[in-house]
Order: C-alpha cells, then structure tokens, then sequence
C-alpha cells in the first residue's frame, strides 16, 4: 500500500495532534487547516521582522496614480517598483524601464557573437574577418549593455556634451530662458 505523502507535512501533523482527522468533519478539518495557516504565516511575519524592517506609508490619490503608472510602465508592482525607485534614487542610478527587453537585446548580442563563431568553424567566412567582427561584437557589448542598465543622466549628458562643445552652454541657457 502507497503510504500518503502528507502523512509528513507540518499541515498533516497539526490536524493529527488536534485529533480533527479522525473525529472531525469536513468543515472542521477546514478550520482547524486555516487556523495552522494563519499561525504559519503570524510566525513567519514576525521572523521576517527581525530580519527586515517594514514601512507603511500612504500616498495621496494623484501620488498613487503617478506610482501606479510609473509600476505599469516598468512592468513591476506598485511595491517593487517604490522600492527600486528608493533604492535607485539612494544609489544615485536608475531603473531600467523593460529588464526583459534589455535581456532580449544581450542575448541577441550574444547569439550574433556565437553565430560568427559557427561561421569560422565551418570555414563560411575567412578566419581574421570572423575574429575581427566578434571583436568589434564584444566591444559593442561591452559599451551598450551597461548603458541599457545605467542609462547617463540628463545632467551628464549635458555636461559631457558642454566640455566636448562650450558653445553649446549658451546655446542651452538661450533654450531654457525661452520657456
């Protein structure tokens, strides 16, 4: 006989030490497992508190709103996205608006490097031509996928393109006094 494979769960064991699987109903069973459960997850939130702080804050319905649409944006939660946000903010960096298409586009970085490599291996394109391109692959790679993860500012772009062209800082200020 197939011996049962709750019979060693911590579920299985409370319903047996409250006698309910063998004098109790259905209903009774049913009680007695939502009350193991909101004791699992009592004990579990107070664990994570020792661990973790918790914060409760509120935010005004346009707040909300401008949250809610940033989170959908980025296609994250409400709550992760405040907490990247914060954290991004702290660590003076930012939040990738699409981390799926950002991974979409390394892989495809990567697949076009290894198909350059079949390439060479089957003798389709001359061997320094080959090496040549997945060198220029590897250094496209190595320039574009941190800037997909940590796109520059507003502010060092504009200073980075001030001290390439100082023309360029009236031309600027002109803009801005015209708003």
């Amino acid at each position: 006989m197939k011996k049962n494979s709750n019979t060693k769960s911590s579920v299985y064991v409370f319903l047996k030490s409250n006698g309910v699987l063998e004098n109790g109903s259905p209903d009774d069973i049913q009680k007695v497992r939502k009350e193991y459960w909101r004791e699992y997850k009592r004990k579990w939130r107070k664990m994570k508190r020792k661990s973790e702080q918790e914060f409760t804050i509120t935010f005004s319905a346009d707040d909300l709103k401008d949250i809610s649409l940033e989170a959908k944006r980025h296609k994250l939660s409400r709550t992760k996205f405040i907490k990247r946000a914060c954290l991004a903010y702290v660590n003076n960096s930012f939040i990738v608006p699409d981390l799926k298409e950002v991974r979409i586009i390394s892989q495809m970085i990567s697949m076009t490097y290894n198909s350059i490599q079949e390439l060479i291996e089957k003798d389709t394109i001359d061997f320094k031509t080959g090496k040549a391109i997945q060198e220029s692959i590897h250094n496209l790679e190595r320039e574009i996928l941190p800037k997909l993860h940590h796109p520059e500012s507003l502010e060092e772009i504009l200073k980075e393109q001030i001290q390439n062209k100082p023309k360029l800082k009236s031309r600027l200020l002109e803009f801005i006094e015209s708003l």
